[in-house]
């Protein structure tokens, strides 16, 4: 197999009427070998150009990721686990029915493989045909095929699935909706009544609980915390459990109309998986990168969201669970997504600001790094409160959202703070 050439073209709200090339990926051969990006010389002059990422520096000629085969940024179009299970099963299938051995997928192949009408974020990459990659059979789904396509990603997780004749076809109609999300759990974009893309996650076949009705829990006291968070809802598609239902943030509309350029704090903020990282490298990120006229008013409402996820016992917050959308000028929060009460994880993913013991530790340590978020005491305090406000009421935002008095008392320790 020789290189492939991809562009990649920035199709973002606001930065032109039609999409922008930005520049080209060279795939090698071997997957497992890394990916030069190059700016186009066209982007490097444009009036509205930034770097993708720190890491892509505005600068001529084939720059290369410093640890992994993809820049980060890319790493942010690409699906994580769920998207990769899908990928993965295809490439069975395909190896199957050409008798061949299965290929082992690198990141690159990943990336490639998602549709591209739900691809996170406003990259988009084409190939040599002039096709934006990957190309489909299926669209976004509508909203009225949700129940049908929680009942197949809860089929297509069952052993053995891959002998039944339509194993296939169910497949292909996952794929399309599913390949560009990350996460373990099943979900899949679809369409709502009015023409806006959103994200559905469904029950896992291993859930011993609602999960979905807490996340929308915390998601429901986080608006009422003052965090800003899209719009969402719970669904009843039967099977037991109840599904997750948010709009996407990195769309500015419609399905046809310009996408929002995203960026993980894991991109922006250069670290690495696994490496220790912190809320306060995120502000750096505001401070340093953030959009003119806003800096202080994100920071705030990122010391909010610092609070508040300890508050609930939020405590998978780690880096590819903050992002942020291209202002124009600088980098702008994203809504907050991906909050979730936890009780098995003792500690949070990122530094909250020092050494802690409890919720009430913890909570002590990130105030005291008030100055930091360009926050007086008085600021800090008030934030503080209404935080406390919004979260002590998790019981009864727990009845309204009817969850039972049996999952409330296995999730109480998350709220230990009110008890």
């Amino acid at each position: 197999m020789a290189a492939q050439q991809i562009a990649v073209w920035l199709d973002n709200a606001g930065s032109a009427p039609q999409p922008l090339h930005v520049g080209t990926l060279t795939c090698p051969a071997h997957r497992s070998t890394p990916a030069a990006f190059a700016y186009d010389a066209a982007w490097l002059a444009h009036p509205q150009a930034f770097a993708l990422e720190p890491q892509l520096p505005l600068v001529a000629g084939p720059q290369y990721p410093a640890q992994g085969t993809l820049h980060a940024i890319f790493r942010d179009s690409a699906p994580d686990r769920w998207g990769r299970v899908l990928i993965e099963r295809r490439e069975a299938l395909d190896a199957a029915r050409e008798r061949r051995t299965v290929r082992n997928l690198f990141d690159l192949d990943f990336l490639l493989a998602v549709q591209d009408s739900s691809r996170m974020g406003a990259l988009r990459f084409q190939s040599g045909d002039g096709i934006y990659l990957s190309a489909s059979e299926f669209a976004v789904p509508p909203v009225s095929k949700l129940r049908e396509l929680q009942a197949l990603a809860q089929r297509i997780q069952q052993d053995g699935i891959e002998q039944l004749p339509e194993y296939e076809q169910w497949l292909a109609m996952l794929m399309a909706p599913g390949t560009s999300l990350g996460g373990a759990r099943p979900k899949a974009n679809f369409e709502d009544t009015d023409g806006t893309l959103w994200i559905a996650k469904f029950p896992a076949k291993d859930d011993r609980y609602d999960v979905a009705a807490w996340e929308y829990l915390a998601h429901q006291l986080a608006g009422n915390a003052g965090i800003a968070v899209p719009n969402a809802r719970l669904e009843d598609l039967g099977g037991g459990y109840r599904s997750f239902c948010v709009q996407r943030f990195d769309r500015s509309g419609s399905l046809n109309e310009p996408r929002r350029m995203y960026a993980s704090a894991m991109s922006l903020t250069g670290k690495q998986d696994g490496e220790p990282a912190s809320y306060l490298d995120i502000a750096q990120v505001l401070t340093d990168q953030g959009a003119r006229g806003h800096i202080d008013a994100d920071l705030a409402q990122l010391f909010r969201r610092l609070l508040f996820n300890i508050s609930i016992a939020n405590r998978d917050d780690h880096l590819r669970n903050h992002g942020f959308l291209w202002q124009g000028d600088g980098w702008r929060l994203a809504p907050a997504f991906d909050m979730n009460p936890n009780t098995a994880k003792r500690e949070h993913a990122l530094d909250v600001g020092g050494a802690y013991a409890d919720t009430e530790g913890a909570l002590n340590a990130a105030y005291a790094t008030h100055d930091f978020y360009r926050l007086s005491a008085a600021q800090a305090n008030t934030i503080l409160e209404e935080v406390l406000a919004a979260a002590s009421q998790w019981q009864t935002v727990a009845q309204r959202c009817a969850i039972s008095q049996a999952e409330m008392r296995r999730m109480a320790s998350a709220f230990g703070l009110f008890e």
